[in-house]
């Protein structure tokens, strides 16, 4: 089982995408070359689509600090920012 999850590991980033029916389509292989008991195909597609849902929140995760810390490199204003300089204008204007 171990290789089994080492093997969806290595697929990266394309793990986190998978479908059911991809993940079906994976086992079923895994199966036929052996590699994989048919009595275990049941666990073995829940435990990667359960991997997969883990790594899809982990890679979220990262992408929004990533994302975060590239605004504040590059200091950018913030939607706060915007609305708040927005508000100044038109009050300005109204004046």
């Amino acid at each position: 089982m171990f290789d089994l999850f080492k093997k969806v590991v290595l697929m990266g980033l394309g793990t986190v995408t998978l479908s059911k029916e991809k993940v079906e389509q994976i086992v079923d292989e895994l199966i036929k070359k052996g590699e994989l008991a048919e009595d275990e195909r049941s666990k073995a597609i829940r435990s990667f689509l359960t991997k997969a849902q883990e790594q899809e929140k982990v890679l979220n995760e990262k992408v929004i600090i990533a994302v975060k810390k590239t605004i504040e490199k590059f200091d950018l204003p913030s939607r706060k920012d915007i609305e708040r300089l927005e508000k100044k204008i038109g009050d300005l204007k109204n004046q």
